[in-house]
Formats: C-alpha cells, structure tokens, sequence
C-alpha cells in the first residue's frame, strides 16, 4: 500500500521517515481560516480532514491503492488558537502570553484509506499540556535567536532548545513536535491497516 503524507512540514517527514523506509509527500491547498466559534480541538479536526480531502481529489481513480496521512497541530490557550507569528514582535509577543503558565497542543490525525472508488477515513485528535517557565525578555529573545519561529505555531519548538523554555510537558512528545505516533499506530489497529502498512518494512527486515 503506498503511503502518502499531506504535509510539507520538515518534522512530521523526520517522523514518518523512521518508520516508513519510502512514502511521497504531496502539499494540499486548504484554506485555514478560524471560523465564528469555532472550538480549537474542531478546527484541528476540520483542517485534518479537508487536507485529505484535497489529496484524494487529485489523485487518479484507479491509483494504486494508498494511505492518506494529513495532520494538524495548533497551539491554544484559555481556548484561543495561536497561530504562527506574523514577525520578530509578534512571536516575542506570543511567548510573553505563554511565559509562567499552561497551554494546550492539540494535533488532529486523518487516515484516509484508498483503494480505487472506495475509500474508509477516520479523524482523531491527541491534547498535551505544556507548561512554560517564568520568562525574561531577554531569555525570549535569546531564544527565538536560536531557531526558525516563522513557520511554527506557537512561536516555538519542543524538540528546538526547548529547555529554555519549557518547565514540562504532560502528554506525548511527538503530539508536541506535530505528529502523534501513539495515535497514528492506534488508529491504523482501528481500522486494521497495521498489516497492510507495515508489511512492505517487515520484508525488508527479514532479509537483514
């Protein structure tokens, strides 16, 4: 079964790539305003899914069959969405609102299983709490010197000099860094896709 990952992100393709030897990576066009109201564990959810949607749309329809595999993760707090920083002063200014207290990653999973005109799809979502320490300005603004702010949620990254940030983290890691493995592996059981996804990585395995 060929593996497809919706997402242009460098970390979910680092995540993936451990457990997968080979899989295409294609960038769905979503839009992704925040509608009226909107909870942020449904917006996860929303976004998740039309980027699947988008994918299984582009493909032929007698493509082989694959596993869609879309993502979204968002950061919030006292329950509004923090986006991605527009700037310098935006992130600094995002990090001071997160600086001595809790906030909540939530990453939303779609797998959408193809085979020919038919299809089965499932969305999960997976929460971790992380609490970041008292924050100086100049421990935000040393730290954002330290890595690439634009393209992450939230401002930050765990997996990115986040001790000195972060005082702890409650919940999976890879929820945090913007792929969930536990979830992932639960799912694919769900809908009995272990056997059919890893199976090309356990032939591989029995000939080393």
């Amino acid at each position: 079964m060929k593996i497809i990952l919706g997402s242009s992100s460098p970390r979910r393709k680092d995540i993936l790539g451990k457990i997968f030897e080979s899989f295409e990576i294609i960038t769905p066009e979503t839009d992704e305003g925040i509608l009226e109201h909107e909870a942020p564990d449904n917006y996860a959810r929303r976004i998740s899914r039309g980027k699947a949607h988008a994918i299984q749309s582009a493909l032929p329809e007698r493509d082989a069959p694959c596993l869609i595999i879309t993502s979204d993760t968002i950061v919030t707090i006292d329950g509004k969405i923090i986006g991605k920083p527009a700037n310098f002063n935006d992130a600094v200014g995002i990090l001071t609102s997160l600086s001595g207290r809790t906030h909540e990653v939530i990453s939303a999973i779609t797998l959408l299983a193809r085979d020919g005109a038919t299809s089965r799809e499932r969305t999960q979502t997976e929460t971790s709490r992380i609490t970041f320490k008292p924050l100086l300005e100049s421990d935000i603004t040393g730290y954002l010197g330290k890595i690439e702010y634009i393209d992450k949620a939230g401002a930050y990254a765990a997996q990115e000099w986040g001790e000195i940030i972060i005082e702890s983290i409650a919940g999976s890691r890879t929820n945090v860094i913007g792929f969930p493995l536990r979830l992932f592996f639960k799912m694919c059981a769900e809908m009995n896709l272990l056997n059919r996804v890893f199976r090309h990585q356990r032939r591989e395995e029995s000939r080393i």
